[in-house]
């Protein structure tokens, strides 16, 4: 299978913050998979050609490369609907760039869109994008039955995962063939620094856990991603912290009615449907760190999340906690157990390594996609 790949490859556009979290993530799994070829047309270079000239060169790569799929990690509005509206025209034999037909009716090319945050997103977002595209993909539960309340049923319902190219277990230096790592750090929160995330990092260390942090706007500062492998991989216990930043915050206005556009912050004024998103960004979501976390076959202690139930059991391979008080009585109790957190461990990671990394998450998305193809008589 050939693959077009578009995404952002610097997170936010700013290369001082490091490759994105799909870069890392989705591109690389794809580019380590067997019989894959991933050609890769990144959305940051739209900063330098605009975002006409941007979509007519990737007319061009797809007309030059000829792929089977074009798979887009949606960001903000780097992909004019009329691409892919120039695509589907010329698949029939159309024109799509200036009365040159690409001919792409003897490709059987599809476009696939990945979507993040849902949850939220879907209201002001996803569901305008979803229609130009052969199938989206989504990682929250319930929005399959949402997407079809809008006339969207080009839906595959999937989810985050660990990339095990990268995510797996280290021998730390220092420690010579030993297998599993010395736990020097009881407990660490490896992420983004948020109002909602502080408040519960300063009540655990008002309650006397020893709290090691890094991450974006921590005083600590950013870990790169060996730094972070190594301290999930020393830490006792690891914390997966998805609290929603409170209701009526800036932060939270502003990424409601702020959009990126082009790598520039420009206002959006859809105030009924934005305040839909605005709520409904409340809604507890799973996070890719827990999949990333147990990868590295260490510790876990998560808030409970939409359908993360059906990906971990707790007690067994992960633990749940409730509220702030549940979570410090539970750090406290597991801090003492090293045997039982290493089985737990253990556990997590053997289900990780089975069920949930990238490359079952595409080979799953990929089947639907080729099945439907073939039933439909394209190939």
């Amino acid at each position: 299978m050939k693959i077009v790949y578009c995404g952002l490859k610097n997170e936010n556009y700013n290369p001082k913050r490091g490759t994105s979290f799909e870069y890392n993530n989705f591109y690389l799994t794809l580019k380590n998979l067997p019989g894959i070829e991933v050609i890769d047309y990144f959305f940051d270079q739209i900063k330098q050609l605009g975002k006409k000239r941007f979509n007519e060169q990737l007319l061009q790569l797809i007309e030059k490369e000829k792929p089977d799929l074009i798979f887009v990690f949606m960001y903000t509005d780097e992909i004019d609907v009329r691409t892919f509206k120039s695509l589907k025209f010329s698949a029939e034999g159309g024109s799509a760039s200036g009365g040159k037909s690409l001919k792409f009716q003897s490709l059987n090319f599809k476009t696939l869109a990945w979507f993040s945050d849902d949850h939220w997103r879907l209201y002001n977002y996803s569901r305008f994008y979803a229609p130009h595209f052969d199938w989206v993909v989504t990682t929250y539960s319930k929005a399959p039955e949402i997407y079809s309340r809008y006339g969207i049923h080009n839906v595959i319902k999937s989810q985050w995962a660990c990339n095990n190219f990268v995510w797996q277990p280290i021998r730390l230096s220092g420690h010579p063939g030993i297998q599993s790592p010395k736990r020097d750090i009881d407990v660490s929160f490896v992420g983004q620094w948020n109002p909602a995330r502080g408040r519960i990092i300063n009540f655990l260390r008002k309650n006397g856990i020893n709290v090691f942090t890094r991450g974006y706007r921590w005083p600590e500062g950013k870990a790169t991603q060996q730094e972070m492998i190594e301290i999930l991989s020393r830490s006792k216990i690891n914390l997966n912290l998805n609290a929603s930043v409170p209701m009526f915050s800036l932060k939270r206005l502003a990424r409601i009615f702020l959009k990126n556009s082009n790598g520039k912050i420009v206002p959006d004024w859809h105030l009924i449907i934005n305040i839909k998103s605005w709520w409904r960004m409340s809604v507890p979501q799973i996070k890719a760190r827990p999949f990333e976390i147990l990868g590295c076959r260490t510790f876990l202690i998560s808030p409970r999340a939409d359908d993360m139930d059906n990906y971990y059991e707790d007690g067994k391979e992960v633990i749940y906690y409730d509220n702030n008080d549940d979570l410090l009585g539970k750090i406290k109790y597991w801090l003492s157990r090293d045997e039982e957190r290493e089985k737990i461990a253990q556990a997590g990671y053997k289900r990780t390594l089975r069920e949930h990394t990238y490359e079952m998450r595409f080979r799953e998305v990929f089947k639907i996609i080729t099945q439907s193809v073939k039933l439909s008589g394209k190939i």
